[in-house]
């Protein structure tokens, strides 16, 4: 039988925020059951396991759905401050952010809980370290993101 912690890179965050790998059909029901109620998205139509009915199979599990696809190659200030913005209006819920791998929803939740929540930025680096080791591309975004709010990534 298929648990929450069978998600590839699964990473509960807080009481209201988790962030992991791609889903597999099977686990939407779980994410809901687990008590999630929006699901978004920031991998793209190329990525990894994508599901082209994911919308689909989000509302059979009675979970909102929203799809941010951010370029792995090029993502963007842009694309974060969309993703803060969504995050922001729906941090009340309970939220599973996910991308292919956990590489994008795992940095973006961070620097949203650094930008937002106070999260020092050295802390949020090393929650990302557990997850993956960002690239020259990541790293600048992130420092990009921070040097907007006058912070530098650790």
């Amino acid at each position: 039988m298929a648990s929450i912690e069978d998600i590839l890179n699964y990473t509960p965050i807080d009481a209201r925020l988790a962030s992991s790998g791609q889903p597999k059909p099977e686990h939407f029901a779980l994410i809901a059951n687990a008590g999630s109620t929006t699901i978004i998205n920031l991998a793209t139509a190329m990525s990894t396991g994508h599901l082209s009915n994911e919308a689909e199979l989000c509302a059979r599990a009675g979970l909102d759905f929203t799809w941010q696809p951010v370029d792995w190659n090029a993502p963007a200030l842009a694309d974060y401050f969309q993703f803060q913005q969504w995050l922001d209006s729906n941090r009340s819920r309970m939220v599973w952010v996910h991308c292919a791998l956990n590489m994008r929803a795992s940095l973006f939740c961070a620097l949203y809980r650094v930008i937002r929540e106070g999260l020092s930025p050295g802390k949020a680096r090393e929650e990302v370290l557990e997850v993956w080791e960002p690239n020259e591309i990541w790293t600048g975004l992130a420092g990009k993101v921070l040097a907007e709010a006058g912070l530098r990534w650790a």
